[in-house]
């Protein structure tokens, strides 16, 4: 089971979720609460590895553009 793609597809969304809920989480305490623009295009991005680079910069970041703007 552990090897299914739909498994794998499960676990990837799951990691998704977490990774973008810690970068409001992160965000709002540095810059305040986040505006339905920031979370719709936050929900857009599906790549886990350009959600960790995300994720790194809401720890620095001096706005939620510049979270958003991660390359």
């Amino acid at each position: 089971m552990q090897e299914s793609d739909t498994y794998l597809a499960i676990l990837d969304e799951g990691q998704e979720k977490a990774i973008r809920e810690a970068i409001l989480v992160v965000g709002e305490e540095r810059l305040g609460a986040a505006d339905a623009a920031v979370r719709s295009q936050l929900s857009y991005v599906t790549d886990l590895d350009h959600l960790k680079r995300m994720i790194r910069r809401s720890a620095k970041a001096a706005s939620w553009q510049e979270i958003l703007e991660t390359p």
